[in-house]
């Protein structure tokens, strides 16, 4: 036999059931028919409701470290997507790293999200015909700074031009960068409100409590002069120390476990000469400015503490060549405060005005039609249940006084 379908067998049930309770008070069977009624509405459209709470990222505990989002926005080719995860990688780990956007997802939906999650920027990568972009968005109320990507390489890019690449492990990306800024003209306001930006989207050093076992990479952003061209350079580096004055041979010796064949030599001393003395050019004397005493234990061989040690950076990847195009006042939108390619008249920027506010007008309006007709419906649901509720209480007086006849 075949299995009967839920509806069927609920059709089957509520049958039986009114088959015993036939007897039954008038109110049973109102009641029964209210939870009919309750079913089939449950039954209709889904009522979305926002179940994140607006937080203002901008009063949050100082001691939180500034978080943010990397993501695409649009239809972007393949190497921007790459780019995107390079640059998850530079605010490693202050950022989500699975995070995905979806093309149904806008604006909105990051902002409403990013106050319970303490998420404070926004580094949205997006494309068009003419040329590729990077907004910087501070959550939830702006500025917006809008660049146009000049030209970009990849950490895989840099990686293949490398005899022998640098493979960056987990724990590199497991602590905050230090922030470089160079050359950004303070008294251009365009200028100080990006280094502002920039600045505030790593986490302040606090040289007292600081550990430099933590300092494994270095984030520079240097403001290129207007005779070169302007824009903003971006370049990641990892911080590596070693010992100097050490010549290859005694350093193979401290690097492996395995002791090295001397069959060629006729002493150890032939052999730490014969190596050929230092790593490299450099690897002998560096320059007193590359020197450190290590006030504490670093991570490498013999960057121990109170050891004199050389440092070096090895780029890593991504390098960015930016152009500061626009900034917008709100998140995205709001006032144009500066474009790189268009001046407007006073005429202009209050027909601008005008037409924001105008905007703002209607949307508020919008908002208060909408509230009332939320407290109208409210208003009209709760009448009808009291009728309702008045109708049952009457029903079941008169069941009572026929029951007492």
């Amino acid at each position: 036999p075949t299995c009967p379908s839920p509806r069927q067998e609920l059709a089957r049930r509520r049958g039986a059931h009114s088959t015993r309770t036939s007897s039954a008070p008038r109110n049973l069977a109102l009641a029964s028919r209210g939870g009919a009624e309750m079913a089939r509405r449950k039954q209709g459209r889904r009522i979305k409701r926002k179940t994140q709470k607006e937080t203002d990222t901008s009063d949050q505990a100082s001691e939180l470290p500034p978080r943010a989002f990397v993501f695409s926005k649009g239809k972007v080719s393949a190497p921007l997507k790459a780019l995107v995860n390079d640059l998850k990688g530079v605010m490693s780990p202050n950022t989500a790293r699975a995070l995905k956007a979806q093309r149904r997802n806008k604006i909105k939906d990051f902002v409403d999200v990013a106050g319970s999650l303490h998420v404070s920027f926004f580094l949205i990568v997006s494309s068009t015909e003419q040329s590729s972009y990077l907004r910087l968005v501070r959550s939830p109320r702006g500025p917006t700074l809008t660049f146009r990507i000049r030209s970009y390489a990849l950490a895989a890019d840099l990686a293949a031009t490398l005899r022998r690449p640098y493979s960056a492990g987990n724990a590199v990306w497991q602590s905050n960068p230090l922030l470089v800024l160079s050359d950004f003209d303070q008294s251009q306001q365009e200028q100080s409100l990006a280094a502002t930006m920039l600045r505030n989207l790593f986490p302040p050093i606090n040289v007292q409590t600081l550990q430099i076992s933590a300092c494994r990479r270095i984030v520079m952003l240097h403001q290129r002069p207007a005779e070169e061209g302007g824009g903003v350079e971006l370049r990641q580096y990892v911080i590596k120390a070693a010992p100097t004055n050490v010549s290859r041979g005694i350093k193979k010796l401290t690097r492996g476990n395995r002791v090295p064949s001397l069959g060629r030599y006729g002493s150890m001393a032939d052999y730490l000469a014969g190596r050929g003395g230092y790593s490299s050019e450099s690897g002998g004397e560096t320059d007193d400015d590359e020197k450190v005493d290590l006030p504490q234990d670093y991570v490498g061989r013999g960057a121990v503490r109170d050891q004199r040690v050389g440092v070096r950076l090895h780029e890593i990847g991504p390098r960015l060549s930016l152009e500061l195009v626009k900034v917008q006042e709100g998140v995205c939108d709001g006032a144009v405060l500066f474009h790189a390619e268009r001046t407007k008249t006073e005429e202009e920027a209050a027909e601008d005005a005008a037409r924001r506010q105008a905007r703002i007008d209607a949307k508020d309006a919008r908002r208060k039609a909408q509230e009332q007709n939320v407290a109208r419906k409210r208003a009209a649901k709760d009448e009808k249940a009291a009728r309702r509720k008045r109708r049952r209480a009457g029903a079941g007086e008169g069941d009572g006084d026929g029951e007492g006849d």
